[in-house]
């Protein structure tokens, strides 16, 4: 995902101390660190090879508290497709 970003010249940050919060099935607080931030777009993208009942629940909480913010992408091939005009995206779930 980096190395397709910077083909396209596209800013994006990395950052452990990036946090979104969620709750879990059982109403507890959690903290989701997305894999990437794009700030020119203000978008978090995701990228997923695997989903878990737990993963997906996460995502749903995520993207309801973030609407058109998050960016899942489940494949190369949609690593590959992106383009300099990235949008917000919910995957399978």
């Amino acid at each position: 995902m980096a190395t397709r970003l910077d083909e396209l010249g596209i800013t994006w940050e990395r950052d452990p101390s990036m946090k979104l919060e969620y709750k879990t099935r059982g109403g507890r607080k959690r903290n989701y660190i997305p894999d990437f931030y794009l700030p020119d777009h203000d978008l978090y993208i995701e990228v997923k090879g695997y989903w878990t009942d737990a993963a997906k629940h996460k995502m749903r909480d995520i993207i309801k508290r973030n609407p058109d913010k998050i960016c899942i992408l489940e494949s190369k091939l949609e690593i590959a497709s992106i383009t300099k005009s990235i949008a917000p995206t919910s995957g399978s779930l």
